[in-house]
C-alpha cells in the first residue's frame, strides 16, 4: 500500500483530500505546517508528497529543498499561485509536478498515479513466481494461488520493499493500521501463511532475526 504525505494548511482541503486519497487504496498522512510536514516525512518514509507552497513556519520551497537533500521521492507541488515562474521555480528546486489550485480530485489521482508509476497493469516477476499489482494475484508455475487480502497485502508490501529490512512493528502498521488489540505475533503468523502458500518459492520472504523480514531474491 503506497503512503501518501500531504503537507496542506488548508484543514478542510487537506481533509478532503486524504478521504479520496484512501478510498483510492493510499495510506495517507496528514501535516498543517512545513516543519511538521519535514518531521512527518522522516518519521513516515512516504512514497510521495503533496506539498503546498504557502505554509507556516517553512515554505513548500524550503520544505521541498530539506526533503531533497535526504531523499528522490516524488514530490508534486499544490497552490493557488498559476504563475509560470513559480512553476518553473518548483521543478528546478526538485519538485516531480505542480498542480494548481482548485484542481479536479480525478485528476489529482491521475498525477499521483503516473509520479508512482502506478498507471496500468504492473507485474512484478520471478522466474515462475508472478504476481500481479494491480488485481493483487498471484500465480506460480502458471497456477493461480489463492491469496487471502492480507496476504496479498502482506506480499505486495514486501514486494514494493524488495531488499529493504522491513521491522514487524511496520508491517503491522502498514497491513492493519492502528489496532491496539493485535501485536507483533500477527505479523509471524500472516507471514507463516503465506511462506506456505508460496511454496518452493517460501525463502524469498527472509527472517531478518530480532527485527522482521524482508524479500529477496536470492
Amino acid at each position: 500500500m503506497k503512503k501518501i504525505l500531504v503537507v496542506e494548511d488548508e484543514r478542510s482541503l487537506s481533509e478532503v483530500i486524504e478521504i479520496t486519497l484512501k478510498s483510492e487504496g493510499f495510506n495517507v498522512e496528514c501535516a498543517f505546517d512545513g516543519e511538521n510536514g519535514i518531521d512527518k516525512f522522516f518519521e513516515s518514509k512516504p512514497d510521495l508528497i503533496l506539498l503546498d507552497i504557502n505554509l507556516p513556519n517553512k515554505n513548500g520551497w524550503e520544505v521541498c529543498q530539506e526533503i531533497r537533500k535526504h531523499s528522490s521521492v516524488p514530490i508534486i507541488f499544490m497552490t493557488a499561485r498559476d504563475s509560470e515562474l513559480d512553476e518553473l521555480h518548483g521543478l528546478e528546486i526538485g519538485a516531480d509536478d505542480y498542480i494548481t489550485k482548485p484542481f479536479s480530485l480525478k485528476i489529482l489521482v491521475a498525477r499521483i498515479k503516473k509520479a508512482l508509476k502506478l498507471e496500468g497493469t504492473s507485474i512484478y516477476g520471478f522466474k515462475r513466481f508472478q504476481f500481479n499489482f494491480k488485481g493483487l494475484e498471484l500465480s506460480i508455475e502458471g497456477v493461480r494461488v489463492d491469496l487471502s487480502k492480507r496476504e496479498a497485502q502482506l506480499l505486495e508490501y514486501l514486494i514494493k520493499n524488495k531488499d529493504v529490512t522491513l521491522p514487524r512493528e511496520k508491517i503491522l502498521r502498514e497491513i492493519w493500521g492502528f489496532d491496539p488489540e493485535l501485536d507483533e505475533r500477527a505479523v509471524d503468523t500472516l507471514v507463516k501463511r503465506l511462506r506456505k502458500k508460496l511454496g518452493n518459492y517460501e525463502g524469498v520472504i527472509k527472517t531478518i532475526r530480532g527485527i522482521g523480514y524482508t524479500f529477496n531474491e536470492i
